[in-house]
C-alpha cells in the first residue's frame, strides 16, 4: 500500500487529489518499470510468428 506522503512527488497526482480531495482514490501502486514479453503467435495468414509485446512484464513497482 502507498502511503500519501508519495503524492508529494508526482505533480499531477497531488494537484488531482487538491482538486477533489473526496473524489480520488489516493495514491496507488503503479508500474515504473515494465519489459517485453516473447510470445508465439499466429497472424492472419495462420503463419506462426514469434514476437515481442512491448510493456507487459511489471519489473518494478511505485506510487502514484
Amino acid at each position: 500500500e502507498c502511503e500519501f506522503m508519495h503524492l508529494q512527488q508526482y505533480p499531477h497526482a497531488h494537484l488531482v487529489n487538491k482538486a477533489n480531495p473526496r473524489g480520488t482514490a489516493g495514491p496507488c501502486c503503479t508500474p515504473t518499470k515494465m519489459s517485453p514479453i516473447n510470445m508465439l503467435y499466429f497472424n492472419r495468414k495462420e503463419q506462426i510468428i514469434y514476437g515481442k509485446i512491448p510493456s507487459m512484464v511489471v519489473d518494478h513497482c511505485g506510487c502514484s
